[in-house]
Formats: C-alpha cells, sequence, structure tokens
C-alpha cells in the first residue's frame, strides 16, 4: 500500500474490503450517525450481536490453493466431553432429534460406537430391566425407480 493509498483511506468515511471468501469481507466506519440511519432505513440489514458470534481457530495452515480450516471455538473447548458436544450439537442443529446429536457427539470426538459395547449395553439393559435408548436402524431393500 503507497502513501496516496493511506490518505485516501484516513479521509474516507467508509472503508470496505470484499474479498472472494465471505469470511474476510468488513466494513469499517467513522460516524456512528451512519449506523443510526441503516436501522432507521425500511431494508435494515441483517446486524449481529456480540453474544452470538463463535470465534474460530486454525486447525491447519492451509495452503496457496485452500485457506486455512477452521473449528469454532466452542466446539474445540468441548474436547473430548460427551456431553458438552451434545449439547454443542444441541443447540446447533435444534431441529434435528436428539438421538442424532448424541451420534454427531461421539463422531467428531472420534469415539465411535463398538459392536462389543452395543452388545453389553444391551446385556446390562437386560440384566436391569432397563429401556434402550430409541435409535435408528438401516433397512435395505431393493428399490426401483420408474422415470416417465
Amino acid at each position: 500500500m503507497n502513501f496516496q493509498e493511506k490518505n485516501e483511506i484516513k479521509r474516507a468515511s467508509n472503508v470496505l474490503i470484499a474479498s472472494n471468501d465471505y469470511r474476510f469481507n468488513y466494513q469499517f466506519t467513522k460516524n456512528t450517525e451512519q449506523i443510526e440511519q441503516i436501522l432507521e432505513a425500511k431494508d435494515t440489514p441483517v446486524m449481529i450481536s456480540m453474544d452470538k458470534y463463535d470465534y474460530s481457530i486454525k486447525i491447519d495452515n492451509g495452503s496457496d490453493i485452500e485457506l486455512p480450516k477452521l473449528c469454532e471455538l466452542s466446539l474445540a473447548s468441548c474436547r473430548d466431553n460427551l456431553e458438552d458436544l451434545e449439547a454443542f450439537y444441541a443447540a446447533k442443529f435444534p431441529r434435528l432429534p436428539n438421538e442424532y446429536h448424541g451420534i454427531l457427539a461421539r463422531y467428531s470426538s472420534g469415539k465411535q460406537i463398538t459392536k462389543k459395547e452395543v452388545k453389553n449395553t444391551i446385556k446390562k439393559s437386560r440384566k436391569k430391566n432397563i429401556e434402550l435408548p430409541v435409535g435408528f436402524s438401516i433397512a435395505k431393500k431393493n428399490i426401483s425407480l420408474n422415470f416417465d
């Protein structure tokens, strides 16, 4: 950036930074009156309050072609605690059934359910007469589609 461009930025009331990646698009303004005018306008853009931001941390450095992969800070703070991960996914995907939140939590933490674990829980539930949680089953069928 040369001296002339720096002076133009100092004199400008709005500075827009536009990128081909939406994560790097920003607008800086000096006048608070402009923000009030935007709020009073009929076509008010969506403004997100600070408590709804979820900052991200870099997982890797990326390459010349790709940007670095990011992980949400709230997800990274859960780490290996399955209950926290389940609560995170319940907040992120509220429309999914509760059973899926546990599946997502186990998958993202790397703790998938093994066959042995399933057999042991079935045995324990039969001994103690406990109802098993509702899950889902995969049905394999021959399906044919006809397009007219």
